[in-house]
């Protein structure tokens, strides 16, 4: 398989723009969330503790959500190809979505899930937010939107995209 020279700049932006967005996400977490409460956090030191950056975490808690869903989508999308655009931004749209109204159900709901990867605590303990899901649709239209915008102006045509979606051809 031969890519053009373009192809490669586009995936080299496309998947350094979602690793930013991974590490902006990291960053976030870093500054506001205590040290306990995800995984990846007991790896790094802590926050200096004399800061106080809670009001941020109130105004941008939702923050984290739009980068985890811009983010995945524009590396599922560089895995998976051009046809699968729309699909790989409703999947990760879809899948937080779920993790987030996962965190409204009843406490007797929750114990009855499987304890798989941890996700009756995540459950248990997270907290459920409407703007979470704001955040997830509005992560995956962005990286819908960037990466359509990207292929059209690629492709110097509107209807490329379209064509190319719906043909049987790879």
């Amino acid at each position: 398989m031969v890519i053009n020279h373009n192809r490669k700049f586009d995936l080299l932006y496309e998947v350094s723009t979602a690793v930013i967005a991974l590490l902006l996400g990291i960053v976030f977490y870093w500054f506001i969330r205590p040290q306990g409460s995800a995984a990846f956090l007991s790896l790094m030191p802590a926050f200096p503790p004399d800061q106080d950056l809670s009001f941020f975490g109130r105004w941008l808690g939702w923050l984290p959500t739009f980068l985890h869903v811009f983010a995945f989508s524009l590396l599922t999308f560089v895995t998976l190809g051009r046809r699968h655009l729309l699909p790989a931004c409703i999947l990760w749209g879809v899948i937080n979505a779920l993790f987030e109204l996962g965190q409204a159900l009843p406490a007797g709901i929750v114990l009855l899930l499987p304890d798989l990867f941890n996700i009756r605590s995540y459950f248990a303990n997270g907290v459920f937010d409407l703007l979470d899901l704001g955040a997830c649709v509005i992560g995956a239209w962005s990286a819908w939107a960037l990466l359509r915008h990207r292929v059209l102006a690629n492709d110097k045509g509107p209807a490329a995209m379209d064509r190319e979606y719906f043909s049987t051809q790879r």
